[in-house]
């Protein structure tokens, strides 16, 4: 991701800089492709649980925060958040008198994802 960052940069200082007027001479183009740095594993999961959804959300982000994720946001009854190269998902919906609650975590090392989604979901 860092990667793409710096190509667009660079891109977009080309693009700001000022070009000759004419030029007679003819360019051979480099075509560069950019590379992922990793295909994402995620895996996830799901939950019913006897809380409100505010509850469920509350809780949502106190287990993302124990387990030393950053950039934790939350936006009503969803919330998500950083771990190093990882992302998590908390998302919980009303469904009668319960809230179903699904937990999702993706990055570039499975088992790292699947540790931590074992442990958001134990902990809701």
């Amino acid at each position: 991701m860092k990667v793409v960052a710096v190509v667009f940069l660079i891109l977009l200082g080309g693009c700001a800089s000022n070009a000759p007027k004419e030029t007679h001479q003819e360019k051979e183009i480099e075509v560069r492709t950019i590379q992922k740095e990793f295909t994402p594993h995620i895996w996830s999961d799901h939950k019913i649980l006897k809380v409100s959804t505010e509850v469920c959300a509350q809780k949502g982000t106190e287990i993302l925060e124990s387990l030393g994720f950053n950039q934790i946001v939350k936006n009503g009854s969803y919330v998500y958040g950083n771990y190093s190269n990882n992302r998590a998902v908390i998302k919980c919906t009303s469904v009668g008198e319960s809230t179903f609650v699904y937990a999702a975590v993706a990055g570039p090392k499975v088992e790292v994802v699947e540790k931590l989604r074992n442990e958001i979901v134990w902990q809701l």
